[in-house]
């Protein structure tokens, strides 16, 4: 009878220990991953109209922000002062790296159907910078991740507060923007390099 006694205790024992050690266990082990959704973009405005609407101002924002002006009494240099100023500028850079990414997304045309050049002849027409687009899209990507990097230095120098170093970038936003519009924009114009050492 003692002995059936302590072979109960014994399995009872057993079967705590395995039962505490798979839900202790479980518990400080990392919870599975969770499959996420697929997430489907879905562009609203053309290319040319994001350029328009936000690549354009932004940058355009950017260089601007530093450089000097003639005046009756003189050069003057200009650059962000205040904390309110440089903010305004670091939101122009951010927006601009954004949009870069924006440009990436598939399914975004080039123009509104029915939609001309505003320079024909200079220009490509829409359906034909779409073709150029879609025949090396890796090379579109490329393009435009030239800007988002571009973007992303003018954002580091705008947090450090470095004027010298935003006017320097300008020179790398300007290269990402001319490489991307000579290539699909006017490939036909015959443009001089630049001569700024882009390095």
């Amino acid at each position: 009878m003692r002995t059936v006694y302590w072979l109960v205790v014994l399995v009872v024992a057993i079967g705590g220990t395995a039962f505490v050690t798979q839900h202790v266990g479980t518990a400080d082990a990392a919870p599975a991953p969770v499959a996420q959704p697929a997430v489907e973009a879905l562009p609203v405005g053309t290319i040319k109209e994001m350029m328009k609407g936000i690549v354009d101002p932004n940058a355009m924002a950017v260089w601007d922000a530093v450089g000097a002006e003639s005046t009756p009494t003189g050069v003057v240099e200009k650059a962000p002062k205040t904390d309110a100023e440089w903010a305004v500028i670091e939101h122009n850079a951010l927006t601009l790296a954004e949009a870069a990414n924006l440009l990436m997304i598939p399914g975004r045309h080039v123009a509104r159907p029915g939609e001309k050049s505003e320079t024909p002849g200079v220009e490509l027409e829409p359906e034909e910078m779409e073709a150029l687009i879609n025949k090396d899209r890796a090379t579109f990507y490329k393009r435009a991740t030239a800007l988002h990097d571009a973007a992303m230095v003018a954002l580091k120098a705008i947090e450090a507060k470095d004027a010298d170093q935003v006017f320097e970038v300008g020179s790398k936003i300007e290269e990402a923007c001319e490489n991307c519009h000579s290539q699909y924009w006017y490939p036909n114009e015959k443009i001089p390099p630049p001569t700024i050492n882009l390095k």
